[in-house]
């Protein structure tokens, strides 16, 4: 809520600032227009056509020429570098010599009409001392003649560059051709211009790249080819005087040396297997076991035959064991030859066993006889190794040779067919063409602008306007500023003529008018002092102000007009003896004596006081200053006085010099019950009236509160402002003015 209640305020502030301020902001916000408007029409109308080129990443290259010219890669990079070419001046350059920009006055400044304001320019001044200093011979002329032309050439292509505008669109390969030129045809035509300069520079630059690799690859292929037959015929020059003819790639005693360590690994291979066979047999002979699981003893075709026979003479046994015993002759007789059988089986294994150990001696032998002709070829072939290695140098030497030969003949062929068909990796997708309206100025466009930025001066003119202004704007204001209760708010009377023709014053109008908002006013001011101390109301009541003309006068006056029309016995003191008004205020003729001459002792109190007319109210008016007014005021007389006025009335009001200029005020409130502060609505500086309030509290002096005097009321409604002016038009009923 709390929020709330500041984001209003500040709202309603914003508001009324510009309420009040609306003839600055209306006023700053037509100027301004208007001037804008005016400077629009002046502008002369530029038009701006565009030429939209497609870099195309899909390349369709008859032969491979990547590594010769390549075209465009599709990356950031690269788009932009396609950008900076577009702005290149080798390119501006030739656009500008195609279509003959130089004899355009629109680019070159030489062939426009001179200006009267020329001489004002410092290059123009500096050109023309130049060539009133330089010698006149016909050779400098030529070189001044050059360097001229080159001068007109640099000016022209920077003209150009300044009206053009190149950017890739988004993130597409599509590249923006802007041109801007006074003449729309122009424009359209140079854009075109500028695209088409593009892609024939492209092609250039690759027909002069095919152009320059064809030479140089014609001038190494001599060189290349030289060198790969030397290398060759040096190759076989070796191999013939070394004896290192090849067969498949080998040479006969690589060839021999491979066979013969293939028959080794396999010669060593037989060995390890038939010596295993022949130790697994003799290991299970010394341990007792039979030999009948080694291999080839299970594979003798012998000893499987005499096991079927041992078989069979097992189930005969067996059969005959089951007639007769084991003692009948049929059985010994079988038992006899199961006897002779496994004697066989045993011999057999032994001849077995013996053709194992002739194996394993054979295949001795053999390896044996390999590693010997290994080793004599060996040394056969050692002699050779260092020619081989040779040889192998020479070989890759003339290898390296004819790869780079092959590779720069099939680079010279491809070069030489590109060279006939180059295309660009870029084409025109949309070609400029003639704007129909201008692109600047933009009249609609730059007049809203226009008009926003006026009114933004406008309103930036009229807060700071406020910011600079220091007067009082509401009571809320004046009782955050000086920490005092406003005590009533005093509005300006309207322009009335009394009897006499003459404008009234405020204090004849509150007579005529008792039941107007002024009167009521000065009403209210009586009431809050009253009640300000019920128990002990004040009598004795002074009205001061920071400043002069702050409507301090007006307002004692009134206040005390408005106090005996209410059938209370007033005086009214005039205490500004350095410039007194309240005669002059009640219209009364400046009398010969007065409050000085009273206190002086020389009159008496009855011979010094007025009556006003229209309300009753008694006067003790001024005749003549004195030098030294505060010393009056502190005087015991003076202290005297106010005691028998005290008791001879109802209500003293004392009518004091402002507090800023004199101490007066300051002296005359430390006798008095009341100090009523006056300040003027909208024109008492703020800080006159912290330093007066300030000095008057530094004194002690007893500040009942403020009153905020000549109050436009009918402004106040117009701002806005929340005070009791605002709401006027809503009691206004209540009054009769």
């Amino acid at each position: 809520m709390q929020t709330d209640s500041f984001l209003e305020f500040d709202l309603m502030a914003i508001l009324r600032i510009m309420r009040k301020r609306a003839g600055v902001i209306i006023g700053i916000t037509v100027v301004l227009t208007a001037l804008i408007v005016l400077a629009i029409t002046q502008m002369r109308p530029l038009y701006t056509a565009q030429t939209l080129v497609l870099v195309d990443s899909q390349k369709s290259n008859v032969v491979d020429m990547e590594a010769v010219v390549s075209g465009i890669p599709a990356n950031d990079a690269a788009l932009d570098s396609e950008v900076e070419v577009i702005k290149s001046r080798n390119l501006i350059e030739r656009v500008v010599d195609n279509e003959n920009l130089i004899d355009d006055p629109e680019f070159n400044s030489a062939l426009r009409e001179p200006s009267a304001l020329r001489w004002l320019n410092p290059r123009y001044l500096l050109g023309r001392l130049f060539s009133l200093l330089s010698p006149s011979d016909q050779t400098d002329a030529v070189e001044q003649s050059a360097s001229q032309e080159e001068m007109t050439q640099r000016s022209v292509v920077d003209s150009v560059l300044s009206d053009l505008e190149v950017a890739r669109r988004g993130l597409t390969y599509t590249i923006e051709i802007n041109f801007t030129s006074e003449n729309r045809y122009k424009a359209a035509k140079i854009a075109n211009a500028i695209a088409n300069a593009y892609i024939v520079d492209q092609l250039d630059a690759k027909f002069n790249a095919t152009k320059q690799a064809n030479e140089w690859l014609a001038g190494r292929l001599d060189d290349l080819r030289r060198q790969v037959t030397d290398s060759e015929r040096a190759v076989e020059l070796y191999r013939s005087r070394h004896g290192l003819e090849e067969s498949k790639g080998m040479t006969v005693t690589e060839q021999q040396l491979s066979e013969l360590n293939a028959q080794l690994i396999l010669a060593r291979t037989n060995l390890v297997e038939a010596r295993a066979k022949y130790n697994r047999a003799r290991q299970l002979r010394r341990e007792g076991k039979g030999v009948e699981t080694v291999g080839d003893v299970v594979q003798s075709g012998t000893i499987s035959a005499l096991r079927q026979k041992q078989a069979e003479l097992t189930r005969e046994e067996a059969n005959l064991s089951a007639k007769y015993g084991p003692r009948h002759p049929a059985i010994v007789n079988i038992e006899a030859q199961q006897k002779d059988i496994q004697s066989q089986i045993a011999a057999e294994a032994g001849r077995i066993i013996e053709s194992l150990r002739n194996d394993v001696s054979v295949a001795s032998t053999r390896v044996r006889a390999l590693e010997s002709n290994l080793k004599e070829i060996k040394g056969e072939t050692g002699t050779n190794n260092e020619a081989l290695i040779q040889l192998r140098e020479l070989e890759r030497k003339a290898t390296a040779n004819r790869q780079v030969y092959e590779a720069f003949l099939k680079r010279f062929k491809e070069t030489s067919e590109q060279e006939d068909i180059q295309t660009p990796d870029t084409r025109v997708i949309s070609k400029a063409v003639v704007p129909g309206g201008p692109s600047f100025p933009k009249t609609s466009l730059f007049v809203m602008l226009g008009f926003a930025l006026s009114l933004m001066t406008g309103v930036g003119a009229a807060f700071l306007l406020e910011h600079l202004d220091n007067g009082i704007q509401t009571s809320g204001d004046l009782e955050r500023l000086l920490a005092l209760p406003n005590l009533a708010s005093i509005p300006l009377t309207p322009k009335e003529r009394g009897p006499d023709g003459k404008v009234l014053s405020p204090q004849d109008y509150l007579v005529m008018k008792p039941l107007s908002s002024y009167s009521e006013a000065f009403r209210s001011l009586r009431s809050a002092l009253q009640f300000s101390n019920v128990d002990n109301p004040p009598k004795v009541v002074l009205f001061t102000s920071a400043l002069p003309n702050e409507g301090k006068t007006t307002s004692a006056v009134s206040f005390a007009r408005a106090a005996a029309s209410a059938g209370l016995k007033v005086v009214l003191l005039d205490c500004d003896l350095r410039h007194p008004s309240v005669a002059e205020a009640l219209k009364i003729s400046r009398p010969e004596q007065g409050l000085v001459e009273l206190l002086a002792s020389r009159l008496d109190f009855k011979e010094v006081v007025i009556e006003d007319e229209k309300t009753g109210m008694e006067v003790i008016p001024v005749a003549k200053g004195t030098a030294n007014p505060p010393d009056i005021f502190g005087s015991s007389q003076m202290k005297l006085l106010f005691e028998r006025l005290r008791e001879a009335y109802n209500l003293v009001v004392v009518d004091s010099p402002p507090v800023m200029p004199v101490s007066d005020a300051r002296v005359l409130s430390q006798i008095v019950d009341e100090t009523v502060f006056v300040a003027r609505w909208n024109e008492t500086p703020r800080d006159a009236l912290q330093n007066a309030v300030k000095q008057l509290r530094d004194f002690g002096a007893p500040l009942a509160g403020t009153v905020l005097s000549m109050v436009d009321t009918a402004k106040q409604a117009k701002y806005g402002y929340g005070d009791g002016g605002y709401y006027y038009s809503r009691y206004s009923k209540y009054y009769v003015n």
